[in-house]
Protein backbone atom coordinates (compact mmCIF):
# COMPACT_ATOMS: atom_id res chain seq x y z
CA UNK A 1 0.00 0.00 0.00
CA UNK A 2 2.62 2.35 0.76
CA UNK A 3 4.58 1.58 -1.87
CA UNK A 4 1.58 2.29 -4.62
CA UNK A 5 1.10 5.58 -3.08
CA UNK A 6 5.09 6.35 -3.25
CA UNK A 7 4.33 5.25 -6.81
CA UNK A 8 1.97 7.94 -7.64
CA UNK A 9 3.54 10.44 -5.67
CA UNK A 10 6.80 10.18 -7.84
CA UNK A 11 4.22 9.93 -11.32
CA UNK A 12 2.81 12.95 -9.81
CA UNK A 13 5.54 14.85 -9.54
CA UNK A 14 6.95 13.47 -12.57
CA UNK A 15 3.82 14.97 -14.41
CA UNK A 16 3.84 18.37 -12.66
CA UNK A 17 7.12 18.77 -14.05
CA UNK A 18 6.70 17.75 -17.20
CA UNK A 19 3.85 20.36 -17.72
CA UNK A 20 5.21 23.36 -15.73
CA UNK A 21 2.44 25.66 -17.47
CA UNK A 22 -0.57 23.41 -16.70
CA UNK A 23 0.59 22.93 -12.83
CA UNK A 24 1.46 26.51 -12.10
CA UNK A 25 -2.09 27.79 -13.50
CA UNK A 26 -3.73 24.83 -11.34
CA UNK A 27 -1.70 25.57 -8.51
CA UNK A 28 -2.48 29.37 -8.60
CA UNK A 29 -6.41 28.54 -9.26
CA UNK A 30 -6.51 26.27 -5.97
CA UNK A 31 -4.69 28.71 -3.97
CA UNK A 32 -6.94 31.43 -4.50
CA UNK A 33 -10.14 29.10 -3.93
CA UNK A 34 -8.81 27.84 -0.74
CA UNK A 35 -7.94 30.76 0.29
CA UNK A 36 -11.12 32.60 -0.32
CA UNK A 37 -13.06 29.52 1.34
CA UNK A 38 -10.49 29.97 4.54
CA UNK A 39 -10.89 33.51 5.26
CA UNK A 40 -14.03 32.60 5.78
CA UNK A 41 -13.22 29.48 7.89
CA UNK A 42 -10.25 31.88 9.98
CA UNK A 43 -13.41 34.42 10.56
CA UNK A 44 -15.59 31.68 11.61
CA UNK A 45 -12.79 30.15 14.04
CA UNK A 46 -12.16 33.41 15.32
CA UNK A 47 -15.43 34.26 16.51
CA UNK A 48 -16.35 30.85 18.12
CA UNK A 49 -13.54 28.87 18.84
CA UNK A 50 -12.01 28.47 22.21
CA UNK A 51 -9.04 30.85 22.05
CA UNK A 52 -6.40 32.19 24.31
CA UNK A 53 -7.66 33.70 26.99
CA UNK A 54 -11.23 33.15 26.30
CA UNK A 55 -10.64 29.29 26.35
CA UNK A 56 -14.03 27.77 27.57
CA UNK A 57 -16.19 29.62 24.96
CA UNK A 58 -18.45 26.40 24.25
CA UNK A 59 -19.78 26.17 27.87
CA UNK A 60 -19.88 30.92 28.19
CA UNK A 61 -23.65 32.02 28.32
CA UNK A 62 -24.33 35.81 28.56
CA UNK A 63 -27.26 36.85 30.53
CA UNK A 64 -28.83 40.20 30.07
CA UNK A 65 -32.50 41.64 30.47
CA UNK A 66 -35.36 42.76 28.39
CA UNK A 67 -38.13 44.72 29.79
CA UNK A 68 -41.37 45.72 28.05
CA UNK A 69 -44.23 48.28 29.15
CA UNK A 70 -46.99 46.46 28.49
CA UNK A 71 -46.81 45.49 25.09
CA UNK A 72 -44.18 48.46 24.32
CA UNK A 73 -40.76 47.31 24.12
CA UNK A 74 -38.62 49.41 26.54
CA UNK A 75 -35.01 47.60 26.09
CA UNK A 76 -32.79 45.59 27.55
CA UNK A 77 -30.43 45.95 30.74
CA UNK A 78 -27.87 45.20 32.88
CA UNK A 79 -27.80 44.26 36.70
CA UNK A 80 -26.82 45.81 39.74
CA UNK A 81 -23.95 43.80 42.36
CA UNK A 82 -26.96 43.05 44.52
CA UNK A 83 -28.64 40.76 41.94
CA UNK A 84 -25.42 39.20 41.00
CA UNK A 85 -24.65 37.92 44.41
CA UNK A 86 -28.30 37.26 45.35
CA UNK A 87 -29.79 36.03 41.61
CA UNK A 88 -26.49 34.64 39.87
CA UNK A 89 -23.69 33.87 42.27
CA UNK A 90 -25.52 30.87 44.47
CA UNK A 91 -26.39 29.06 40.61
CA UNK A 92 -25.33 25.35 41.07
CA UNK A 93 -24.86 24.23 37.12
CA UNK A 94 -22.24 27.57 37.16
CA UNK A 95 -18.56 27.10 37.80
CA UNK A 96 -17.63 30.65 37.56
CA UNK A 97 -20.25 33.87 37.58
CA UNK A 98 -18.34 37.15 36.30
CA UNK A 99 -20.10 40.57 36.11
CA UNK A 100 -18.24 43.47 34.18
CA UNK A 101 -19.83 47.16 33.00
CA UNK A 102 -21.33 46.86 29.64
CA UNK A 103 -19.10 47.70 26.69
CA UNK A 104 -20.41 51.43 25.97
CA UNK A 105 -18.74 52.42 29.43
CA UNK A 106 -15.51 51.11 28.41
CA UNK A 107 -13.27 53.51 25.82
CA UNK A 108 -12.95 56.91 27.28
CA UNK A 109 -9.19 57.13 28.59
CA UNK A 110 -5.90 57.91 28.03
CA UNK A 111 -2.77 56.56 30.30
CA UNK A 112 0.88 57.29 31.28
CA UNK A 113 3.61 56.77 33.03
CA UNK A 114 3.32 60.41 35.35
CA UNK A 115 2.64 63.78 34.16
CA UNK A 116 4.00 65.83 31.30
CA UNK A 117 5.36 61.90 29.66
CA UNK A 118 3.28 60.86 26.56
CA UNK A 119 -0.18 59.91 27.24
CA UNK A 120 -1.65 56.47 25.36
CA UNK A 121 -4.78 56.37 24.40
CA UNK A 122 -5.91 52.80 25.90
CA UNK A 123 -8.81 50.31 26.01
CA UNK A 124 -10.62 50.02 29.35
CA UNK A 125 -12.76 46.95 30.51
CA UNK A 126 -14.26 47.31 34.45
CA UNK A 127 -14.63 43.88 35.95
CA UNK A 128 -15.30 41.70 38.92
CA UNK A 129 -12.27 39.50 40.30
CA UNK A 130 -14.22 36.24 39.02
CA UNK A 131 -12.88 38.06 35.39
CA UNK A 132 -9.87 36.09 35.85
CA UNK A 133 -11.57 32.73 36.36
CA UNK A 134 -13.72 32.72 33.64
CA UNK A 135 -11.00 33.85 30.92
CA UNK A 136 -7.27 31.65 31.14
CA UNK A 137 -4.79 34.49 31.38
CA UNK A 138 -1.72 34.07 31.36
CA UNK A 139 -0.10 36.37 34.03
CA UNK A 140 3.54 37.10 33.26
CA UNK A 141 3.99 39.56 36.60
CA UNK A 142 1.65 39.70 39.73
CA UNK A 143 -1.56 38.37 40.14
CA UNK A 144 -5.10 39.68 39.60
CA UNK A 145 -7.08 42.03 41.97
CA UNK A 146 -8.89 40.52 44.64
CA UNK A 147 -12.96 40.17 46.11
CA UNK A 148 -11.57 42.52 48.75
CA UNK A 149 -10.43 45.13 46.66
CA UNK A 150 -13.36 44.94 44.31
CA UNK A 151 -15.57 45.44 47.45
CA UNK A 152 -13.11 48.29 48.92
CA UNK A 153 -12.81 50.22 45.64
CA UNK A 154 -8.90 50.18 45.78
CA UNK A 155 -7.31 51.60 42.15
CA UNK A 156 -5.42 49.11 40.92
CA UNK A 157 -5.14 47.94 37.54
CA UNK A 158 -4.02 44.91 35.23
CA UNK A 159 -2.48 45.76 32.39
CA UNK A 160 -1.00 44.07 29.19
CA UNK A 161 2.48 43.15 28.15
CA UNK A 162 2.20 45.40 25.44
CA UNK A 163 0.95 48.55 27.12
CA UNK A 164 3.68 47.91 29.96
CA UNK A 165 6.24 48.24 27.23
CA UNK A 166 4.81 51.54 25.78
CA UNK A 167 3.98 53.22 29.11
CA UNK A 168 7.09 52.14 31.00
CA UNK A 169 9.42 50.89 28.29
CA UNK A 170 10.53 47.52 29.94
CA UNK A 171 9.19 43.80 29.12
CA UNK A 172 7.20 42.69 31.70
CA UNK A 173 8.48 38.89 32.84
CA UNK A 174 7.71 36.52 35.04
CA UNK A 175 10.53 35.34 37.81
CA UNK A 176 10.47 32.02 36.34
CA UNK A 177 12.33 33.48 33.08
CA UNK A 178 15.97 33.91 34.86
CA UNK A 179 15.67 37.70 33.37
CA UNK A 180 16.54 40.80 35.11
CA UNK A 181 14.51 43.65 34.19
CA UNK A 182 12.73 45.93 36.07
CA UNK A 183 9.24 44.88 37.62
CA UNK A 184 6.26 46.85 36.56
CA UNK A 185 3.97 45.36 38.69
CA UNK A 186 3.48 47.66 42.19
CA UNK A 187 4.32 50.61 40.16
CA UNK A 188 2.10 54.05 39.28
CA UNK A 189 -0.20 54.22 35.80
CA UNK A 190 -2.11 57.21 35.58
CA UNK A 191 -5.49 56.92 33.51
CA UNK A 192 -7.19 60.42 32.83
CA UNK A 193 -4.18 61.82 35.16
CA UNK A 194 -5.64 60.03 38.08
CA UNK A 195 -3.24 57.18 40.49
CA UNK A 196 -4.07 53.77 40.13
CA UNK A 197 -1.49 51.10 41.22
CA UNK A 198 -0.29 48.24 38.58
CA UNK A 199 -0.64 44.33 40.50
CA UNK A 200 -0.48 42.40 37.41
CA UNK A 201 0.61 41.96 33.96
CA UNK A 202 -1.05 39.56 31.43
CA UNK A 203 -0.29 38.56 27.81
CA UNK A 204 -2.22 41.04 25.66
CA UNK A 205 -5.51 39.67 23.95
CA UNK A 206 -6.20 40.51 20.12
CA UNK A 207 -8.91 43.05 19.94
CA UNK A 208 -10.63 40.62 17.87
CA UNK A 209 -11.98 39.27 21.14
CA UNK A 210 -14.22 41.42 22.26
CA UNK A 211 -15.16 39.81 25.46
CA UNK A 212 -11.92 39.66 27.05
CA UNK A 213 -9.72 41.99 25.36
CA UNK A 214 -8.67 45.53 26.79
CA UNK A 215 -4.95 47.35 27.59
CA UNK A 216 -6.39 48.03 31.22
CA UNK A 217 -8.86 45.87 33.21
CA UNK A 218 -9.43 47.57 36.42
CA UNK A 219 -12.29 47.01 39.42
CA UNK A 220 -16.09 48.21 38.02
CA UNK A 221 -16.34 49.95 41.86
CA UNK A 222 -13.68 52.78 41.22
CA UNK A 223 -13.77 55.97 39.14
CA UNK A 224 -16.66 57.46 37.09
CA UNK A 225 -18.54 53.59 36.88
CA UNK A 226 -20.24 54.26 40.29
CA UNK A 227 -23.06 55.82 38.59
CA UNK A 228 -23.73 52.99 36.17
CA UNK A 229 -23.85 49.53 38.68
CA UNK A 230 -27.09 50.54 40.51
CA UNK A 231 -30.07 51.93 40.35
CA UNK A 232 -31.96 54.20 42.64
CA UNK A 233 -35.76 52.55 41.82
CA UNK A 234 -34.93 49.01 41.64
CA UNK A 235 -32.06 47.31 43.53
CA UNK A 236 -31.21 44.94 40.93
CA UNK A 237 -31.40 46.85 38.06
CA UNK A 238 -27.83 47.94 37.21
CA UNK A 239 -25.27 48.13 34.19
CA UNK A 240 -23.55 45.04 34.97
CA UNK A 241 -23.37 42.23 32.20
CA UNK A 242 -23.68 38.95 33.54
CA UNK A 243 -21.15 36.00 32.15
CA UNK A 244 -21.73 32.58 33.19
CA UNK A 245 -19.04 29.85 32.95
CA UNK A 246 -21.12 26.48 32.84
CA UNK A 247 -20.05 23.60 34.74
CA UNK A 248 -19.01 20.48 31.67
CA UNK A 249 -21.73 17.94 33.22
CA UNK A 250 -24.30 21.12 33.09
CA UNK A 251 -26.05 22.18 30.10
CA UNK A 252 -28.17 25.60 28.81
CA UNK A 253 -31.76 24.25 29.78
CA UNK A 254 -30.53 23.57 32.85
CA UNK A 255 -29.33 27.31 33.32
CA UNK A 256 -32.81 28.32 32.36
CA UNK A 257 -34.67 25.93 34.30
CA UNK A 258 -32.52 27.41 37.57
CA UNK A 259 -33.06 31.09 36.35
CA UNK A 260 -36.83 31.15 35.89
CA UNK A 261 -37.86 31.35 39.96
CA UNK A 262 -34.99 34.42 40.13
CA UNK A 263 -36.70 36.01 36.84
CA UNK A 264 -39.90 36.05 38.83
CA UNK A 265 -39.20 37.68 41.91
CA UNK A 266 -36.88 40.02 39.90
CA UNK A 267 -40.36 40.88 38.17
CA UNK A 268 -42.33 40.75 41.17
CA UNK A 269 -39.63 43.49 43.11
CA UNK A 270 -39.85 45.11 39.51
CA UNK A 271 -43.47 45.57 39.70
CA UNK A 272 -43.43 46.80 43.33
CA UNK A 273 -40.55 49.39 42.72
CA UNK A 274 -42.29 51.06 39.79
CA UNK A 275 -46.05 50.15 40.53
CA UNK A 276 -45.81 49.65 36.40
CA UNK A 277 -47.17 46.32 34.64
CA UNK A 278 -43.53 45.33 33.49
CA UNK A 279 -42.55 42.11 31.23
CA UNK A 280 -39.29 40.88 32.25
CA UNK A 281 -37.33 38.17 30.82
CA UNK A 282 -33.41 36.96 31.23
CA UNK A 283 -32.31 36.40 27.97
CA UNK A 284 -29.27 34.14 28.77
CA UNK A 285 -27.21 33.28 25.18
CA UNK A 286 -24.62 30.98 24.68
CA UNK A 287 -21.24 32.39 22.99
CA UNK A 288 -22.44 30.68 19.64
CA UNK A 289 -25.96 32.09 19.69
CA UNK A 290 -24.18 35.80 20.48
CA UNK A 291 -21.89 35.32 17.87
CA UNK A 292 -24.07 33.33 14.68
CA UNK A 293 -26.67 35.52 14.79
CA UNK A 294 -27.14 34.60 10.80
CA UNK A 295 -30.84 33.33 11.44
CA UNK A 296 -31.92 34.61 14.75
CA UNK A 297 -33.61 31.49 17.12
CA UNK A 298 -34.26 31.09 20.60
CA UNK A 299 -33.79 27.19 20.51
CA UNK A 300 -30.34 27.36 21.55
CA UNK A 301 -29.85 23.71 21.12
CA UNK A 302 -27.33 22.03 18.94
CA UNK A 303 -29.17 21.47 16.03
CA UNK A 304 -29.97 25.13 15.87
CA UNK A 305 -25.92 25.92 15.90
CA UNK A 306 -25.78 23.52 12.63
CA UNK A 307 -28.58 25.43 11.48
CA UNK A 308 -26.61 28.79 11.36
CA UNK A 309 -23.23 27.33 10.40
CA UNK A 310 -24.84 26.12 7.15
CA UNK A 311 -25.03 29.78 6.10
CA UNK A 312 -20.75 30.39 5.79
CA UNK A 313 -20.55 26.53 4.62
CA UNK A 314 -22.79 26.98 1.62
CA UNK A 315 -20.34 30.46 1.00
CA UNK A 316 -17.38 28.44 1.30
CA UNK A 317 -18.45 25.97 -1.13
CA UNK A 318 -20.07 27.99 -3.82
CA UNK A 319 -16.13 30.23 -3.19
CA UNK A 320 -14.70 26.34 -4.20
CA UNK A 321 -16.86 25.61 -6.89
CA UNK A 322 -16.84 28.45 -8.99
CA UNK A 323 -12.61 28.12 -9.45
CA UNK A 324 -13.71 24.25 -9.71
CA UNK A 325 -15.54 24.50 -12.86
CA UNK A 326 -12.20 26.39 -14.60
CA UNK A 327 -10.22 23.86 -13.38
CA UNK A 328 -12.46 21.09 -14.42
CA UNK A 329 -11.93 22.78 -18.05
CA UNK A 330 -8.07 22.65 -17.23
CA UNK A 331 -8.38 19.05 -16.43
CA UNK A 332 -10.26 18.24 -19.47
CA UNK A 333 -7.99 19.59 -21.70
CA UNK A 334 -4.90 17.82 -20.19
CA UNK A 335 -6.95 14.51 -20.45
CA UNK A 336 -7.40 14.95 -23.77
CA UNK A 337 -3.67 15.80 -24.29
CA UNK A 338 -3.02 12.56 -22.40
CA UNK A 339 -5.70 10.17 -24.20
CA UNK A 340 -3.07 7.80 -26.07
CA UNK A 341 -1.31 7.31 -22.70
CA UNK A 342 -4.36 6.13 -20.91
CA UNK A 343 -5.33 4.10 -24.06
CA UNK A 344 -1.90 2.23 -23.83
CA UNK A 345 -1.71 1.42 -20.49
CA UNK A 346 -5.81 -0.23 -20.92
CA UNK A 347 -4.43 -2.23 -23.71
CA UNK A 348 -1.67 -3.28 -21.42
CA UNK A 349 -4.44 -4.39 -18.90
CA UNK A 350 -4.82 -1.37 -16.68
CA UNK A 351 -8.75 -1.45 -15.60
CA UNK A 352 -10.75 1.99 -15.53
CA UNK A 353 -11.12 2.13 -11.95
CA UNK A 354 -6.82 2.34 -11.18
CA UNK A 355 -6.75 4.78 -13.45
CA UNK A 356 -9.32 7.12 -12.44
CA UNK A 357 -7.62 7.02 -9.00
CA UNK A 358 -4.64 7.76 -10.23
CA UNK A 359 -6.09 10.78 -12.23
CA UNK A 360 -7.55 11.64 -8.98
CA UNK A 361 -4.40 11.31 -6.90
CA UNK A 362 -2.06 13.39 -9.28
CA UNK A 363 -4.82 16.21 -9.39
CA UNK A 364 -4.94 15.67 -5.46
CA UNK A 365 -1.49 16.27 -4.96
CA UNK A 366 -1.63 19.39 -7.34
CA UNK A 367 -4.28 20.32 -4.76
CA UNK A 368 -2.65 20.45 -1.68
CA UNK A 369 0.21 22.06 -3.00
CA UNK A 370 -2.21 24.33 -4.18
CA UNK A 371 -4.24 24.68 -0.73
CA UNK A 372 -1.07 24.91 1.47
CA UNK A 373 -0.02 28.07 -0.29
CA UNK A 374 -4.22 28.91 -0.05
CA UNK A 375 -3.85 28.83 3.26
CA UNK A 376 -0.37 30.54 3.55
CA UNK A 377 -2.42 33.51 0.98
CA UNK A 378 -5.38 33.70 3.97
CA UNK A 379 -3.27 33.89 6.47
CA UNK A 380 -1.43 37.05 4.76
CA UNK A 381 -5.14 38.36 3.54
CA UNK A 382 -6.49 38.57 7.16
CA UNK A 383 -2.91 40.20 8.45
CA UNK A 384 -3.39 42.80 6.12
CA UNK A 385 -7.00 43.90 6.70
CA UNK A 386 -6.95 43.45 10.70
CA UNK A 387 -7.14 46.80 10.70
CA UNK A 388 -9.59 47.71 7.92
CA UNK A 389 -12.97 49.32 9.45
CA UNK A 390 -15.04 46.20 7.51
CA UNK A 391 -13.45 43.62 8.93
CA UNK A 392 -13.49 45.01 12.14
CA UNK A 393 -16.84 45.11 11.76
CA UNK A 394 -17.44 41.72 11.25
CA UNK A 395 -16.35 41.11 15.44
CA UNK A 396 -18.34 44.61 16.39
CA UNK A 397 -15.26 46.87 16.76
CA UNK A 398 -15.65 48.99 13.65
CA UNK A 399 -16.73 51.79 16.29
CA UNK A 400 -13.92 51.56 18.94
CA UNK A 401 -10.66 53.46 19.54
CA UNK A 402 -8.59 50.26 18.31
CA UNK A 403 -5.11 51.02 17.69
CA UNK A 404 -3.16 48.33 16.24
CA UNK A 405 -4.86 44.74 15.94
CA UNK A 406 -2.79 41.54 17.06
CA UNK A 407 -3.51 38.14 15.93
CA UNK A 408 -2.47 35.38 17.94
CA UNK A 409 -0.89 31.89 16.10
CA UNK A 410 -3.64 30.18 18.05
CA UNK A 411 -6.15 32.08 15.99
CA UNK A 412 -4.35 30.41 12.65
CA UNK A 413 -2.92 27.45 13.93
CA UNK A 414 -4.90 24.67 15.09
CA UNK A 415 -5.92 20.78 13.97
CA UNK A 416 -9.52 22.24 13.38
CA UNK A 417 -8.35 24.80 10.31
CA UNK A 418 -5.63 22.30 9.13
CA UNK A 419 -9.02 19.66 9.10
CA UNK A 420 -10.71 22.41 6.89
CA UNK A 421 -7.89 23.39 5.13
CA UNK A 422 -7.56 19.62 3.69
CA UNK A 423 -11.47 18.92 3.40
CA UNK A 424 -11.46 21.86 1.07
CA UNK A 425 -8.71 20.72 -0.84
CA UNK A 426 -10.17 17.32 -1.30
CA UNK A 427 -13.76 18.86 -2.22
CA UNK A 428 -12.22 20.95 -4.57
CA UNK A 429 -10.16 18.11 -5.78
CA UNK A 430 -12.98 15.96 -6.78
CA UNK A 431 -15.37 18.63 -8.06
CA UNK A 432 -12.57 19.34 -10.42
CA UNK A 433 -10.64 16.42 -11.90
CA UNK A 434 -13.11 13.18 -11.01
CA UNK A 435 -16.29 14.67 -14.30
CA UNK A 436 -13.43 15.05 -16.78
CA UNK A 437 -11.22 12.20 -15.87
CA UNK A 438 -14.21 9.31 -15.85
CA UNK A 439 -15.78 11.07 -19.42
CA UNK A 440 -12.01 10.83 -21.11
CA UNK A 441 -11.28 7.18 -19.56
CA UNK A 442 -15.19 6.12 -21.07
CA UNK A 443 -13.98 6.31 -24.65
CA UNK A 444 -12.60 3.03 -26.62
CA UNK A 445 -9.47 1.94 -26.40
CA UNK A 446 -8.80 2.13 -30.24
CA UNK A 447 -10.33 5.61 -29.89
CA UNK A 448 -7.63 6.58 -27.43
CA UNK A 449 -4.87 4.99 -29.07
CA UNK A 450 -5.94 6.80 -32.61
CA UNK A 451 -5.95 10.34 -30.41
CA UNK A 452 -2.66 11.40 -32.30
CA UNK A 453 -2.98 10.13 -35.32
Amino acid sequence: MISKFLLFLRHAFALIRADKLFSAIYIAGTAVAIASAMVVALILHIRISNIYPEEHRDRTVYVRSNFKDGDRFVGYSGYSPLAVEEMFSGLKCAEVVSANMNNEYVYRFKACQEVGKQEVPVTVKFTDANFYRLYDFHFVEGRPYTDEQLQHAEKCVVITDALARRIFGTRATSPASGTHTASVAGRQLLLNFLPYRVVGVVREVSPLLEWSSADVYLPYTVGDSREHWRSSEVSYAGGLQVTVLLKEDCTYQMLMDELEPLRAKYLSMLRQATGRDYTFNIDAEPHWARTLNFDPSYDMTTGDMLHNLQYPALLMLLLLLLPAINLSGLVSNRMEARRAEMGIRKAFGAKRRWLLQQVVHENLVLTLLGGIAGYGLSWLFISAMRSNAMFLAMFDRDKDPVGSVSLQLDMFFTPTLFLIAFVCCAVLNLMAALIPAWSSLRKPIVESLNQKR
